[in-house]
């Protein structure tokens, strides 16, 4: 297994950052282009990137305000054995919100070098959603790839 790790400082509440990391409504403002499904651990999300496959992720934990735990239920090949874990630190003046990205030892190396690339874009799509009430969800994310 390989973990890929990065860290943003949110000024939001911790309450709405939590949420923006489960929540099929909060997904859509940030992360894909649309998303469905139940917020409660054991149920599927459904993330939809048209033109490019959709996700499905099983809510594996949920510990109010500290952890998000996502295990992918379908998707893409590169993703298949994906877990994603989004933790929130509060200081005084800002939240950390460190996700870490758990791939299977067998994803290519390309994959692996996109997945470090893009999430830190995503993040800061999350920052901008939170901070300003506008992310950048796709298509609208920053491309790093053409």
């Amino acid at each position: 297994m390989n973990e890929i790790r990065h860290r943003v400082g949110i000024k939001a509440r911790i309450e709405d950052i939590y949420e923006a990391t489960y929540k099929p409504q909060k997904l859509q403002s940030w992360w894909a282009t649309s998303a469905s499904g139940s917020d409660s651990v054991g149920s599927l999300i459904k993330l939809m990137f048209p033109g490019y496959l959709d996700h499905e992720w099983e809510i594996v934990e949920l510990a109010e305000n500290e952890r998000v735990h996502l295990r992918l239920h379908s998707g893409p090949d590169p993703w298949l054995g994906s877990e994603l874990r989004f933790e929130f630190l509060a200081t005084t003046d800002q939240v950390f919100v460190t996700l870490t990205h758990i791939t299977v030892a067998e994803t290519p190396a390309e994959a692996y070098q996109y997945f470090c690339t893009k999430w830190p874009t995503f993040l800061v799509s999350l920052k901008q959603y939170l901070e300003s009430g506008q992310g950048m969800p796709f298509p609208n994310d920053i491309k790093i790839q053409h």
